[in-house]
């Protein structure tokens, strides 16, 4: 019994060391830099598994290292009684496997079945008014927008990259089709490509004839040169040119993005 007070013991204070630890890492987020309500889901998906697995995991490390320190013999040597542990201990082995069929029911009720709920509640007319809708073209190796409310059929920066600029905290919907405009002959001529801007925390593929959607509304004015995770990149090996696959991204406010508009169409007038 004294045994196991002192492995509660010290799992107890672990575990307060890790849930200090991860509020920590929540706190200052060093590993994702989000800027969309859909990127926002996935992050406190993310914060909920660290918080709660920290325990589980201090555990069973725990009781690994308890274990051999506990039950070690020297070679050749019977354990005494005291040092042995039943196989069929059914107390064991009822917390064991009753206590991690509770937690994966638990990770799939939430956070997975309640985020995938509000993503696809995002999907709905009620819930995305479609304020700006972006074409977005994917072939071997570029990345092409197409803003078809505002009359634009390619958007570049000064140097003649393919630039995707969005307005701040307004709904958007991606139209994504992978082919290959310059080839007349068959438009489908492409390959699968991935439509991941990690900023926003979202992946889509694009496929040759089909045509996928993606809703999303941005919620910081940012910019590829603030932080680089806030760019358009391939994410499914489509060639060669695959790694190079990638075009920065701007959010930015209303009247920015409207002088933006302006300048790309004065910019497609010549």
């Amino acid at each position: 019994m004294g045994e196991n007070v002192v492995f509660a013991v010290l799992w107890v204070v672990f575990s307060v060391l890790g849930e200090i630890g991860d509020r920590v890492i929540i706190r200052h987020n060093p590993m994702y830099y989000i800027v969309s309500n859909q990127g926002q889901l996935a992050l406190q998906a993310f914060n909920f598994l660290l918080v709660v697995l920290t325990p589980v995991f201090v555990f069973v490390v725990l009781f690994l290292v308890f274990t051999m320190v506990r039950f070690t013999t020297k070679r050749g040597e019977m354990p005494p009684a005291n040092k042995r542990f039943a196989i069929d201990n059914k107390a064991f082995v009822l917390v064991w496997v009753g206590g991690s069929i509770a937690l994966n029911l638990l990770f799939f009720l939430h956070p997975t079945t309640s985020a995938m709920e509000q993503m696809f509640a995002l999907d709905q007319p009620a819930a995305n008014t479609h304020d700006l809708v972006v074409d977005v073209t994917a072939r071997q190796w570029q990345w092409i927008f197409s803003y078809p409310q505002y009359g634009l059929t390619q958007t570049l920066t000064p140097n003649g990259q393919n630039l995707l600029e969005l307005p701040v905290n307004v709904p958007v919907k991606f139209v994504l089709r992978s082919y290959d405009p310059y080839h007349t002959y068959d438009q489908y001529a492409d390959v699968i490509h991935s439509f991941w801007v990690p900023a926003f925390g979202i992946k889509e593929d694009v496929i040759p004839g089909e045509t996928r959607y993606e809703y999303l509304t941005p919620t910081a004015i940012t910019s590829y040169a603030v932080n680089p995770m806030v760019r358009v990149q391939c994410a499914e090996v489509c060639g060669p040119g695959h790694p190079w696959m990638e075009s920065p991204l701007a959010v930015v406010s209303d009247q920015q993005f409207a002088q933006w508009v302006k300048a790309q169409k004065a910019l497609a007038n010549g």
